[in-house]
């Protein structure tokens, strides 16, 4: 995946963000914590949550959850901000920090973001 952003804007479709979502996870959390925590990181999804990587943005809450229960709610708020941060880069909107927002905030605000835009 290197360090090249994937730009999208308009006529982003539901599959291209999921898509562009479950990207972001993956680039933020071996930039931050390696790829040996995103593979235990999915192991864990899949065996515990019952969760496979595309059913991320589905379960956006669930992978929180686990941050915050291994980071606890510092970590899992720096971690999400990161992933925010990366996902709307990906998108090409303009990321804006908010006190209080988890992961699952920024994700409803970017959707939002795209659906007034379109």
């Amino acid at each position: 995946m290197g360090g090249k952003s994937v730009r999208v804007r308009l006529n982003t479709s539901a599959r291209d963000f999921n898509d562009i979502l479950c990207s972001a996870i993956d680039d933020t959390i071996v930039e931050v914590l390696g790829h040996r925590v995103l593979d235990t990181l999915y192991e864990v999804l899949r065996s515990k949550y019952g969760v496979t990587r595309d059913e991320l943005p589905y379960r956006t809450e669930t992978i929180y959850q686990i941050l915050e229960n291994t980071f606890a709610v510092r970590g899992a708020k720096t971690i999400g901000t990161h992933i925010a941060q990366k996902l709307y880069t990906k998108l090409g909107l303009t990321f804006h920090n908010h006190d209080g927002y988890t992961l699952l905030d920024y994700v409803e605000e970017a959707k939002a973001k795209l659906l007034t835009e379109d």
